[in-house]
C-alpha cells in the first residue's frame, strides 16, 4: 500500500535564536586576556573588570536572524595603540561569534572612555 500525504502544506519553520546576552557573553570571552584593555566600562564603578564579576558589562548586542552589530566601552591600558587593540579585537570577536554561532559580526563599533595606567587603575580599584 502507497502512503500519501494529504497534507502537503505542512513545512518546518524551526530557526535557531540567540539571546542578546548570548552573544554580550561570547563577546567578552573574546575580547578577555587581550593585551592592552584594562577593562570593560560597566555602569556600576569597576563591575566590569575584564574576568571578575558581569563579564557582559559595557557590551551591547543587537541581535538579527542572521548578523550582530556590537558596541563596546572600553578603558585601554596607558602606551597601548588604540587602533591596533581595536583591529585585534574585532578580528577575534567575529571569529569567536560567527564560529560559535553562524551569526555575521556586521560591526564592531569601540569607545574608549578613559585610559588608565596600572598603578592608577589599582588605586581607583582599591579607593
Amino acid at each position: 500500500m502507497d502512503y500519501k500525504d494529504n497534507n502537503t502544506d505542512n513545512q518546518h519553520t524551526s530557526k535557531l535564536v540567540f539571546d542578546e546576552q548570548v552573544i554580550a557573553k561570547i563577546v567578552a570571552m573574546a575580547i578577555k586576556g587581550q593585551d592592552g584593555i584594562t577593562t570593560v566600562k560597566s555602569n556600576g564603578a569597576f563591575s566590569g573588570i575584564v574576568g571578575r564579576g558581569n563579564e557582559s558589562s559595557g557590551i551591547n548586542v543587537e541581535v538579527g536572524e542572521t548578523e550582530v552589530a556590537v558596541d563596546l566601552r572600553l578603558w585601554l591600558e596607558f602606551g597601548k595603540n588604540a587602533r591596533e587593540i581595536y583591529t585585534r579585537i574585532k578580528e577575534v570577536i567575529e571569529a569567536q561569534v560567527m564560529s560559535m554561532t553562524g551569526l555575521k559580526v556586521v560591526e564592531v563599533n569601540a569607545k574608549i572612555e578613559d585610559v588608565l595606567s596600572p598603578d592608577e587603575f589599582r588605586d581607583r580599584l582599591n579607593g
